[in-house]
């Protein structure tokens, strides 16, 4: 790949991220002007389908899966990334910092809100296990693109942190009736716009991962340079 290619590609990468991160930050205020008013419709009824259908084993093995928004799973998930990651090693101040501002946020955000959960008196939109989650998913997501691996890896990865994290742990809240649906979907907006940002503003400032060379090429010494560089 040439330098004004290269150039190209990591345009359009920064371009991809920065797009993602505005429009959930765009989504995420408009679904926090509609919160304000109370539980948006279709709350109310995925609630009562959730109570209804949900078993105590079920319920048990959710209990279980909600750990996935706390610190009790996400730190030590932080710490196999930067373990198997060189580029998140690389700015490991920058993904520690989009994971422990998010929460900052959502915490603020609540109290601007102000709307209640399903059961008591406290504050519930955004979702923070949603939210931590979901800052850690878009994370993952982001250094696993950058890493060297087969697409079949790379896309296993993905699912494995996208339904464990991402769509389980805004389940479990809801099933738990911790949340409505509408502070889950908060806490992914608010999570992932957090994520984003910080994958726009890293992926604006590396070259692009040199793509897979043709099989039987042999690597150039400005390729295996260049591999070098991009991790």
């Amino acid at each position: 790949m040439t330098g004004r290619a290269r150039g190209q590609y990591t345009a359009f990468v920064s371009a991809r991220w920065r797009a993602l991160a505005l429009g959930s930050l765009a989504a995420f205020l408009l679904l926090s002007l509609a919160a304000a008013h109370g539980p948006l419709p279709g709350d109310v009824a995925i609630r009562a389908a959730a109570k209804a259908s949900l078993g105590p084993a079920v319920v048990g093995v959710l209990h279980f899966v909600n750990m996935g928004g706390t610190w009790i799973v996400l730190l030590p998930a932080t710490g196999l990334l930067f373990a198997l990651s060189r580029h998140a090693r690389k700015r490991w101040w920058l993904w520690c910092l989009a994971l422990a501002s998010a929460p900052l946020v959502e915490n603020a955000w609540k109290a601007l809100v102000a709307r209640r959960r399903p059961e008591g008196t406290a504050y519930g939109f955004p979702s923070g296990h949603a939210t931590a989650a979901a800052v850690f998913v878009v994370i993952a997501l982001y250094l696993t693109a950058r890493a060297r691996m087969g697409t079949g890896a790379r896309a296993g990865l993905g699912a494995l942190v996208i339904v464990g994290l991402g769509i389980g742990v805004g389940t479990a809240r809801v099933a738990l009736d911790a949340h409505w649906a509408s502070d889950v979907l908060g806490g992914w907006l608010l999570g992932g716009a957090c994520g984003a940002l910080a994958a726009w503003w890293d992926a604006g400032r590396e070259p692009a991962p040199v793509p897979a060379r043709p099989l039987g090429r042999s690597a150039s010494h400005a390729e295996r340079l260049e591999g070098r560089t991009a991790d």
